[in-house]
């Protein structure tokens, strides 16, 4: 369908995102002791995300950063508190564990208590930052100019930038596993002193709850899973072929959309010609810098483009606004909205990761396992993306040291514990086949899907209600998910202005 495209290391192994949230300053704890819960004192503190500063409770408990040398190095996790609105809130507390991987708990969920207020006026909200990222001994990378990155793909270069990553990895990057950061929260759970979690995982975070319910089963109440990665999914053949099914989705949408078939008629062929045409020849663009409104100028490439579709399919709000920013680059070589768009959501993307704690879960996790079969089963080259992703994945990981991993991590999660599933219809990296998957051993589960939502889908609609009535009743076949059928995609933009079509006001 398309020629292959550029390039760029760290595009490629940017796998399950949840949100994109600001990027946080190191988190002020005061000296103060507000309440000790279990062995765990909590102090006033400050964070910010998305743009938004709010003061909470925040506690570090040091855990071994390799559990069979429990007297060598530690690693601080930060635990920060959101306290139920009553005094005597239930022993059962909630725990969200962010995606990723490499996106930490206190920056993409700083916020959740008042997206779930109907859970907090009974349960305080906990959050932990997964070793490796956020305020738990982040492991971040000093990479070049992200624009430079941005060229065609050149195999040695993203081993060096791994090679280079690597090196500024500050400890064992073969303790930074899932299988490691479970033991984390269950440390957690003990020093609290609680009894049960009630958990919830987002994207990647799937991942980390369906381990722990494998390994500390008795430790769990309940369990939300949103965007679910099932348990033997290894990331890599499957992230260009499923948002490709994304795009065609959106595509035929616009197609069968009046307001976008009339605006847009050959939107897909247009977009097919205007990333070959960026394959064949870079182009220069200036535009207004978002931050400071200047203008800058800078080589646009197919790997740019490439990189906004990616990230835009996992919203449908910013879908919305793929059809304008196309259509003005293709029809009347106005690139400035692409490039400020695309250079834009690539620099929140990359910011919002700990690359380190990132590279050390999927080289362990998911690249060495894939099997080579299960790449020829795969026709990435027909995708938009290529063999861009599950190339440059591969080449990161043939330098960077495989982790510890549980022998049975990728096994089916047999599980009797109550458990709720949600997924997007047009998720363009965890798609609702993959909840299927997972739920297939769950004797006490329940699975909606959200009609023309993409990732990260269990805050929309009326799917916060639902789960808090999932958790306070313990029960998903008591649940009556009618109310997600009301969800749509958000419509694509006719022009700059929005969905609807502008017409001038007759006098």
């Amino acid at each position: 369908m398309y020629k292959a495209a550029s390039g760029w290391a760290l595009l490629a192994v940017l796998g399950w995102t949840t949100t994109i949230p600001a990027l946080a300053d190191e988190v002020q704890i005061q000296d103060r002791i507000l309440e000790t819960v279990g062995s765990v004192d909590f102090h006033p503190c400050d964070l910010e995300a998305q743009g938004r500063a709010r003061r909470v409770e925040c506690a570090t408990l040091a855990v071994p950063e390799d559990y069979d040398a429990p007297n060598g190095p530690t690693v601080d996790l930060l635990i920060t508190r959101l306290k139920a609105d009553t005094a005597n809130p239930r022993p059962d507390p909630f725990l969200a564990i962010a995606g990723g991987p490499g996106q930490a708990a206190s920056e993409s969920f700083l916020f959740l208590d008042r997206v779930f207020d109907e859970l907090d006026d009974e349960r305080t909200f906990y959050l932990v930052d997964q070793r490796g990222t956020g305020h738990s001994g982040r492991q971040s990378c000093d990479f070049p100019d992200e624009e430079q990155l941005m060229l065609e793909y050149d195999a040695e270069v993203t081993r060096q930038t791994a090679r280079e990553c690597l090196e500024q990895f500050d400890g064992d990057p073969r303790q930074y596993t899932t299988s490691v950061a479970i033991r984390d929260l269950e440390q957690v759970r003990r020093a609290l002193a609680v009894p049960q979690w009630n958990l919830m995982g987002v994207s990647y975070g799937t991942r980390v709850v369906q381990h722990y319910m494998r390994q500390y089963p008795e430790s769990v109440r309940t369990a939300v899973l949103d965007s679910v990665v099932y348990p033997a999914l290894n990331l890599g053949p499957g992230i260009a072929i499923e948002s490709q099914a994304a795009l065609d989705a959106f595509f035929l949408r616009c197609r069968e959309t009046p307001n976008c078939a009339d605006r847009y008629p050959q939107l897909e062929s247009q977009f097919e010609a205007l990333l070959n045409a960026l394959t064949e020849r870079p182009r220069s663009v200036t535009h207004e810098n978002m931050h400071t409104g200047r203008q800058i100028t800078r080589e646009l490439t197919a790997a740019h483009v490439i990189g906004l579709v990616r990230f835009s399919l996992y919203h449908t709000d910013q879908t919305a606004l793929l059809p304008p920013i196309i259509y003005e680059a293709h029809a009347n070589d106005n690139f400035a909205p692409l490039a400020r768009r695309a250079f834009e959501l690539i620099r929140q993307s990359s910011q919002a990761l700990a690359i380190g704690m990132h590279n050390a879960v999927v080289c362990t996790e998911d690249v060495p396992l894939i099997q080579p079969d299960r790449i020829d089963q795969q026709p990435v080259e027909a995708t938009y993306m290529g063999d861009l992703v599950l190339n440059a994945l591969q080449d990161t990981c043939s330098v960077w040291p495989q982790g510890v991993i549980d022998p049975n991590f990728k096994q089916p999660l047999y599980s009797d514990i109550p458990t709720l599933l949600f997924s997007g219809e047009w998720d363009p990296i965890t798609p609702p086949a993959y909840a299927e998957k997972a739920m297939r051993n769950m004797s006490n589960a329940r699975h909606f899907v959200l009609p023309g939502q993409g990732h990260s889908v269990s805050v929309l609609g009326c799917a916060p209600t639902l789960v808090a009535q999932f958790i306070q009743s313990a029960s998903p076949a008591e649940l009556d998910g009618t109310c997600l059928q009301r969800l749509r995609a958000t419509p694509a933009f006719i022009d700059f202005n929005g969905p609807a079509q502008t017409r001038k006001r007759d006098d």
